[in-house]
């Protein structure tokens, strides 16, 4: 019992006579473990969307589906403004209903003035959808015509405070609107990405004007369904009560869907989401990632732990003699094992608590990483579990010193053991398994938002207008006037994948093709580089409702139709399918696919007419080298041409295309992240076992210093037995971190090519790093004189 009490009282005496050594794991433990819980509260943020909704499970919202009688399907977070009341009203399963429906309008107070996104509101919506209040009562806050209800982060911009209950708003300088209740702000990972509700009471609102005309086949409001307890609805009993009351049709058959508010996150792209998706590969993706980071953290903090079995060997063997058990000897170690662990894990979650701030802005974690207790402890309780699984092999190893065989055993072990050559091959495998995965990431994240677009998205200025704009006359005209403005096309939505509307093609074989219906001027084409297969474009605009009797396919559509050239096609006529009876168009040109949709997409087809009343969009090309003058003379002449309107709503081409690879850009971001700390933690281990190494070879650099060997001799000797696991670890990480990277770079519908020069540039990485390492500390070690280990390493 004394010898156990006292084997407990070596950890202390021991960590601090390898204190190199032992800060080095911690260290590298701590760095690793740091990463991992960053990677765990953003994949933690992704799957908990929306969940900060008490009962987020039993709140629905009610999707709109475009199926053709193919295999392709349009769908939309939105549905018609009447489906809220009939669903009610027809089917017992369904409690209540509430809908909002998205807007922007300027917004002025004393303090602040902008154009504003907002929602227009039904008055039981915060029944429906329970968030919470700081101020004000929500079961009456939306009641009233005129009332507002703001979160607290849109109260201090508005208003400098938070306190503005009674307070009022101006909307589009002629309206008032007064604060009835203050919401906590919302957290970063939710659904809900205006942050202001206006009761859909007063006349004016959309809401109200739908509500005039509930038989509006159009997606216009996003409706929130609420079940009884354990009830369920199907499709079909959705999309019948849609059809008896006439929602849906010839020109736009629809079916309905309800799907759990926090599952929408996950679902595929849809047209007018509710906010952008996530995407399941990138989940994957960033765990695996954590794994591959925690495992080569801890194989670093192991083998720094198995290279000291030579330098402990004897002190063991000597406590065996003495009496030591070999249990007693294994649980010293995993106690020391366990302290250090414990401050890894302690200096890892104060380095997040510290950094996660800097990181928020591309992570959007928001709020406190340890703020849900049992998330802190789950965490830090895997982590020592896996970390002291990885203690386990040397405690064993040192455990089992015998003191006859630890007599004859040789001082030096003139390069590496198995085991330790073992250690090195698996730690460089994990990180070229790492370096290569950053690297494709980035490739294809590159590839997305600069390669696919075939035109510089930066100086592509994209201005919203409405379809009540005379566009030519009053905007467009003026902007291509300006000497920073290249060119301009006006477009329905494009080059934005946003407002889709389906199209249905009938061909001559009877079976329907669906196609997305566009509306372009005449610009369009050659504003954005989409090469002209055959035939021609358009040369006018017409602005009346009347079908176009003119269209233009993409090679999509092209295929879709089963023309086998594009010039087959031109002069043909395709039937599409409408309420009054199937109309005729013919098609006068074919061109290239336009990439606009996620690479994650093949290109739908699409078909372009010149119908000038649906443009909404108008795309301004800026010269390079005066844009912020001439972004300001483009706010102008909008001030001018529309005083009422509120500021101009614009950006930049580039900036709508990394907000639709947000997440891609995320996964880049972290993985870099990852790989440096991966290259950092690698670092740390080649320093303890080039410390390791000197120590151990001590004697034997003595003689060769007395034999006249220069220190680059020594280095080239150090470094020689390290060769061969170096080479052993790139020929099994290459050929698995390629395969990898072809089989995530196959989600994608257009992708880089996997490149073996990824693979070789890692490699390389992996050899500088080590050798680089390993050759510095040689370098800057004090040197073993002839006299000194000669004398006293016996």
């Amino acid at each position: 019992m004394m010898r156990l009490a006292h084997g407990f009282g070596q950890p202390g005496r021991i960590l601090s006579r390898y204190w190199g050594m032992s800060l080095l794991k911690v260290l590298g433990l701590a760095i690793g473990f740091a990463a991992a819980f960053i990677v765990a509260l953003e994949v933690r943020s992704e799957l908990g969307f929306d969940r900060f909704l008490p009962d987020a499970d039993n709140i629905y919202l009610l999707r709109t589906l475009y199926p053709p009688d193919g295999a392709e399907r349009v769908s939309s977070d939105q549905s018609p403004a009447g489906m809220a009341r009939w669903l009610v009203k027809d089917n017992a399963s369904i409690t209540a209903t509430s809908r909002l429906v998205p807007a922007e309008w300027p917004m002025q107070t004393p303090r602040y003035t902008s154009r504003q996104p907002f929602y227009w509101a039904d008055s039981n919506f915060f029944d429906l959808v329970p968030l919470k209040a700081v101020a004000g009562d929500l079961r009456h806050a939306l009641q009233k015509p005129d009332s507002m209800v703001l979160t607290q982060r849109m109260a201090r911009l508005f208003f400098g405070r938070e306190d503005v209950v009674g307070r009022t708003v101006t909307l589009s300088n002629w309206l008032t609107v007064t604060v009835t209740a203050v919401l906590a702000d919302f957290p970063d990972n939710t659904s809900f990405g205006r942050q202001i509700f206006i009761s859909s009471e007063a006349a004016y609102s959309m809401l109200s004007i739908l509500d005039t005309h509930p038989e509006w086949n159009w997606t216009s409001c996003l409706t929130f369904v609420r079940l009884k307890p354990g009830a369920s609805v199907s499709i079909e009993s959705l999309t019948a009560t849609a059809a008896h009351h006439g929602i849906s049709s010839r020109e736009h058959p629809m079916k309905f869907e309800i799907v759990a508010l926090p599952k929408v996150h996950f679902l595929p792209r849809a047209d007018a989401p509710i906010a952008p998706r996530g995407h399941p590969d990138t989940i994957t993706a960033m765990i695996a990632v954590a794994v591959l980071i925690v495992v080569l953290a801890v194989v670093n903090f192991s083998e720094l732990m198995a290279i000291q079995i030579d330098e402990r060997h004897h002190e063991m063997a000597i406590r065996k003699t003495l009496g030591a058990e070999t249990y007693e000897i294994c649980l010293q170690v995993l106690i020391e094992a366990g302290i250090l662990i414990s401050l890894s894990l302690t200096l890892a979650a104060a380095a997040v608590e510290r950094f996660l701030p800097v990181l928020d802005p591309i992570m959007r974690i928001g709020k406190s990483p340890w703020s849900e207790v049992w998330f802190l402890w789950g965490s830090l309780s895997l982590g020592f579990t896996i970390a002291m699984l990885g203690a386990l092999y040397p405690a064993l190893a040192l455990a089992s010193a015998h003191p006859r065989r630890s007599r004859s055993r040789p001082p030096s072990s003139s390069g590496p053991s198995l085991s330790r050559s073992l250690w090195t091959v698996a730690r460089f495998s994990l990180l070229i398994l790492l370096l290569v995965t950053s690297g494709t990431v980035y490739q294809q994240w590159r590839f997305a938002t600069s390669d696919t677009l075939n035109h510089e998205a930066s100086r592509i200025l994209l201005i919203n207008t409405s379809s009540d704009i005379p566009a030519d006359l009053s905007l467009r005209q003026p902007i291509t006037a300006l000497k920073g403005v290249e060119k301009a096309t006006y477009s329905r939505s494009l080059p934005e994948q946003t407002n889709i509307w389906p199209d249905w093609i009938r061909r001559t074989d009877g079976r329907i093709i669906q196609a997305q219906r566009q509306s372009v001027d005449a610009h369009f084409f050659g504003f954005y580089d989409v090469r002209r297969l055959a035939g021609r474009t358009f040369s006018t605009t017409y602005p009346d409702l009347a079908p176009a009797r003119d269209v233009v396919i993409n090679k999509a559509a092209l295929l879709a139709l089963n023309f086998s050239h594009p010039q087959d096609a031109i002069g043909r006529n395709i039937s599409l399918a409408r309420d009054d009876g199937d109309t005729v168009s013919r098609i006068v040109g074919v061109v290239d696919n336009i990439r606009l949709a996620d690479i994650r997409e093949d290109a739908p087809p699409m078909i372009f007419d010149n119908q000038s009343t649906f443009f909404n969009r108008l795309s301004v090309k800026l010269a390079p080298g005066s844009e912020a003058e001439t972004l300001r003379q483009i706010d102008q002449i909008w001030k001018q041409a529309y005083p009422r309107a509120g500021p101009l709503k614009r950006q930049l081409y580039s900036e709508y295309v990394h907000a639709e690879y947000a997440d891609m850009y995320q996964q880049w971001y972290v993985f870099g992240l990852l790989s440096v700390i991966g290259v950092a933690v690698s670092i740390f281990g080649l320093i303890g076992l080039s410390i390791h190494i000197y120590r151990t070879d001590r004697k034997e650099i003595a003689i060769r210093n007395a034999l006249g060997a220069s220190k680059a001799d020594l280095i080239v000797l150090r470094l020689k037995p390290y060769l061969r696991p170096l080479l052993i670890a790139n020929l099994i990480a290459a050929p698995v971190a390629w395969l990898i990277a072809v089989a995530w770079l196959r989600t994608f519908a257009l992708h880089v090519n996997p490149s073996w020069i990824a693979v070789a540039l890692a490699s390389v990485s992996t050899f500088i790093i080590a050798f680089g390492t390993l050759a510095i500390h040689t370098a800057l070690a004090q040197p073993a004189r002839s006299s000194g280990p000669l004398r006293n390493l016996e």
